[in-house]
């Protein structure tokens, strides 16, 4: 039914459609999930492929930091890697989820060269312990269509901490 002003008919799609929208909106915007917001710091726990010279000797074994936003199912971190933004989102059992990303054309240093990267792509599994701690895999890919020596890859089992509170 269509309005006609003061005093006339008003539709129930135009009652309807802002409560619907509403009641969306508080669903999506609500935390139900363990994991905290905020920064954390990532370190490793074991190197799987390491091609790239990137990871420092294993003291002290941190990887690039990481902040974490969450809404609803949607994880986004703000990783220090190249200040790259991941996102992805929670799987369907609430305590796991993952997160991509990618950065064209950067110029980093390779096993002591400077290299121009077609792209960069990272790819994070996180499986939550406590609301303070997640772990999981980290994949970094380097890619270049020269010189070959620029083309290489980092895998490795981590540890991420939201200000040194560690679960118990």
């Amino acid at each position: 039914m269509r309005g006609v002003g003061y005093g006339g008919r008003v539709s129930t799609r135009r009652l309807l459609l802002p409560v619907l929208l509403l009641t969306v909106g508080f669903s999506l915007g609500c935390n139900s999930f363990v994991q905290n917001p905020g920064h954390y710091d990532l370190d490793y726990t074991e190197i799987f492929l390491d091609d790239c010279g990137l990871l420092p000797p294993k003291d002290p074994p941190s990887l690039w930091d990481g902040s974490l936003l969450i809404t609803g199912q949607v994880v986004r971190m703000d990783f220090e890697l190249l200040e790259m933004q991941l996102v992805g989102r929670f799987l369907a059992s609430g305590e796991k989820f993952a997160v991509d990303g990618s950065v064209a054309n950067a110029e980093v240093p390779i096993n002591g060269q400077t290299c121009l990267l077609d792209q960069v792509s990272v790819h994070l599994e996180g499986d939550t312990v406590c609301a303070t701690q997640f772990r999981g895999v980290l994949r970094v890919r380097y890619e270049a269509r020269r010189p070959d020596s620029c083309v290489c890859e980092v895998r490795a089992r981590f540890n991420a901490v939201q200000d040194g509170l560690r679960c118990e």
